[in-house]
C-alpha cells in the first residue's frame, strides 16, 4: 500500500494529516509494508458501518503541544459516555417557566425519576451503545440512574479500535499526558445518541480556588494537590462572626438558620472531622452532620480546599446538614460523576464547587455534558454556585479574557472576589474588586436570557460573575486544617457561603429556589438593589475594572444577606 493510497483509509480514524505521514514513513521504514497494512486493519463492522466524527471531542488547549508517540496499547482507562437529552426545546421551555413568577409552573420543580422521563435518554438508546461498545471488547461497568452517563473500561488499543481514534502521548510546558490525535468517531446510528466521550485525555483536570495568604508558611498556592502545609497554633484571618456582621448576616450561631437543609459540596479529597469540629468550636459555633459520599472509588487523602468549604459553609448556615461528594482524584471524569451523583440523589436543594479550570480548557463536548447535568438540577430546583478563579481575567491563560468553569455555565452562579477592609465596629471600611478575582466573558456559553441590567455586556455571551464576597488572601479568612491555623483567601470561600446563605433562604422559606444566578438578576434590577447588594465600583481583575452596578469582577456586587435573602424570589 503507498503512502498516499494508506493516508485517506487512515484519515477516516481522525488522525491529523502530519500525524499520519510520520507514522507512515517511520513505519515503512522499520517493518515494511506487510505490518503497516496489519496495523491499520479496522474491525470488520466499522468496515461496513457509516462513522460520524465526534467533533471537538478533545482538549481545546493542547493544540500547541508536543506529539511524543502512541500512547501504552496495554494501558487501561476508565471513561464516561455522556448522552444526549431529549426534547431540549421543551426543557428550555420549562427552565424559563421554572423563574417566571407569572407562569402556573413557577417553582413547580421536577423529581428526578420525572425528569428522566421526560428529558432523559431512553432505555433503548443505552442498550443500542452498550451493545455497540460490549461488540467492540469495551467492558460496561454502570449506567447512571438518569441515563445520561455510561461509564466503561477498556485498554488502550481496545478503545482506539472502538471509537476509531488514536491515542497519543504529548508534552506541554513540561508536563506529559495522553490525549486522542484526532477526533473519535462511532457508527453513526450511536453517536446521534452521544454527547461526549470523557476520559479519552488526561490533559487537564480540575483545580482548587483558594490562595494562601504570605507569612502562612504554605509555600504555595494548594493548586490540584492532595494537603496543604505551614500554620500557626491560633487563629488569625477573619472570623466566620466577622464576615456575619460585615454582611448583616443572618445569626451564625442559631441552629434555625437552615434547619431542615442539605449543602452539597462537590469536591476531590478528603478532609479530617477533627479540623472541622475544632474549627467550628474555636468560635462557639454549632457542629453538624457531615457524610461522605465517595465518588470514583474512595480516598484518604487531604486537601485544604475540602476543609475549607465544609468549614465555611457549615458557619454560615448553622441548622443545615452537610453531604460532601468526594471525588478519589481531580479528573474531568470524576467531576462529571460527582455533578451527576449530587443532582440524581437530590438530597441538597444547594451544591456549592470550589474547583475549576480555564474554559479553553475544556473540550466543548464535555462542557455540553455537564450543562445537561445542570439543567436537571435546575429542573429540580437545585441551585449551584462555583468560585469564579483566582487568576484575574485572564483564568491564568494568555487570554486576557477567559472566564473559568464551571462558573461560565449559565446554570451555575458565578462567585467573585473583593478585598475588604473592616471598621473598629466591624461594618464595611471600604471594598474594592480583588486583582486576583475570576470574572470575564465565556467564548462558548450563549448570552442567557435572564442576563440584564444597567452594564451588563449583550453580546451574545454569558458573562461572570454573578456576585461577590471578599476574597483577597491580604484580607482573608482563618482556616484550621492539619491541626494548624491559617489564612487563605479565594473565591473558593465566596462559593460555600454563597451556598449557605442561600441554605438559610430555603430553610425560612420552606422551600427551593432553583437556579440562583436568574434569581439573582431579577432582583438586581428592581429598587431595592442598594439595600440587597453592596456596589463595588473600585478596583480591578486585570481587563475589567469595577464600576456602578454589574461588573465582571464582582458581578453585582457583595450582598447584604438578610435583606438579599428576604427579597430575592
Amino acid at each position: 500500500m503507498a503512502m498516499e493510497a494508506a493516508i485517506p483509509f487512515l484519515r477516516s480514524w481522525g488522525y491529523p494529516i502530519m500525524y499520519m505521514q510520520r507514522q507512515m514513513r517511520r513505519l515503512l521504514g522499520l517493518t515494511g509494508i506487510t505490518v503497516l497494512v496489519a496495523s491499520v486493519a479496522l474491525p470488520c463492522a466499522a468496515q461496513t458501518a457509516a462513522l460520524t466524527v465526534l467533533a471537538h471531542n478533545r482538549p481545546r488547549g493542547i493544540a500547541a503541544a508536543h506529539y511524543i508517540g502512541n500512547h501504552d496499547p496495554n494501558a487501561t482507562m476508565d471513561v464516561v459516555i455522556a448522552l444526549n437529552l431529549r426534547n431540549q426545546a421543551g426543557l428550555q421551555q420549562l427552565l424559563a417557566n421554572l423563574q417566571n413568577q407569572n407562569s402556573s409552573s413557577y417553582h413547580a420543580f421536577l423529581t428526578p425519576a420525572q425528569f428522566t422521563a421526560e428529558f432523559g435518554p431512553t432505555q433503548s438508546q443505552v442498550q443500542a451503545i452498550t451493545q455497540y461498545l460490549v461488540s467492540e471488547g469495551v467492558r460496561v461497568t454502570s449506567v447512571s440512574s438518569n441515563r445520561e452517563l455510561l461509564h466503561a473500561h477498556a485498554s488502550t488499543a481496545t478503545l482506539q479500535s472502538a471509537f476509531h481514534v488514536a491515542i497519543g502521548d504529548y508534552s506541554l510546558n513540561g508536563r506529559n499526558f495522553y490525549a486522542p490525535v484526532g477526533y473519535p468517531q462511532l457508527p453513526s446510528a450511536v453517536a446521534s445518541m452521544v454527547t461526549a466521550v470523557i476520559g479519552l485525555s488526561d490533559f487537564n483536570q480540575m483545580h482548587p480556588m483558594s490562595v494562601p495568604a504570605a507569612g502562612n508558611g504554605v509555600a504555595v498556592p494548594n493548586k490540584g494537590k492532595p494537603g496543604g502545609g505551614g500554620g500557626t497554633t491560633a487563629p488569625s484571618g477573619y472570623s466566620p462572626q466577622q464576615i456575619a456582621t460585615a454582611y448583616n448576616w443572618p445569626a451564625v450561631t442559631n441552629t434555625g438558620n437552615g434547619a431542615g437543609q442539605t449543602i452539597a459540596i462537590a469536591t476531590a479529597y478528603s478532609f479530617k472531622s477533627s479540623d472541622l469540629s475544632g474549627f467550628w468550636n474555636q468560635y462557639g459555633l454549632p457542629n453538624h452532620t457531615v457524610t461522605i459520599v465517595p465518588v470514583d472509588g474512595s480516598t484518604t487523602r487531604t486537601n485544604v480546599e475540602t476543609t475549607i468549604d465544609i468549614e465555611r459553609s457549615g458557619a454560615m448556615a448553622p441548622g443545615a446538614t452537610i453531604l460532601v461528594y468526594e471525588g478519589a482524584n481531580a479528573q474531568l471524569t470524576t467531576f462529571t460523576d460527582v455533578y451527576n451523583a449530587i443532582v440524581t440523589a437530590n438530597t441538597a436543594g444547594v451544591m456549592t464547587t470550589s474547583w475549576g479550570t480555564a474554559e479553553s480548557n475544556m473540550s466543548t463536548t464535555t462542557l455540553n455534558a455537564d450543562d445537561n447535568i445542570f439543567k436537571q438540577a435546575a429542573a429540580q430546583g437545585i441551585s449551584l454556585f462555583a468560585a469564579a478563579g483566582d487568576n484575574g481575567s485572564s483564568d491564568g491563560t494568555s487570554n486576557t479574557d477567559e472566564a473559568d468553569y464551571p462558573s461560565s455555565d449559565p446554570y451555575v452562579a458565578a462567585c467573585g472576589g473583593t478585598s475588604l477592609t473592616l471598621a473598629s465596629s466591624g461594618a464595611i471600611a471600604s471594598e474594592t474588586a480583588w486583582s486576583g478575582s475570576g470574572g470575564a466573558e465565556s467564548h462558548y456559553f450563549a448570552e442567557p436570557s435572564w442576563q440584564v441590567g444597567t452594564n451588563v455586556p449583550e453580546d451574545g455571551y454569558r458573562q461572570t460573575s454573578d456576585f461577590a464576597l471578599d476574597a483577597d488572601p491580604n484580607t482573608g479568612y482563618s482556616v484550621l486544617y492539619g491541626g494548624k491555623w491559617s489564612v487563605y483567601g479565594g473565591t473558593s470561600f465566596v462559593a460555600p457561603q454563597m451556598a449557605a446563605l442561600f441554605t438559610v433562604r430555603n430553610a425560612s422559606a420552606g422551600s427551593r429556589l432553583g437556579q440562583s444566578n436568574s434569581a439573582i438578576y431579577n432582583l438586581a434590577n428592581t429598587a431595592s438593589y442598594s439595600a440587597d447588594f453592596h456596589d463595588i465600583t473600585s478596583g480591578s481583575n486585570g481587563a475589567f475594572s469595577a464600576g456602578p452596578y454589574w461588573d465582571h469582577p464582582t458581578g453585582w456586587g457583595s450582598v447584604n444577606a438578610t435583606n438579599f435573602i428576604t427579597d430575592i424570589k
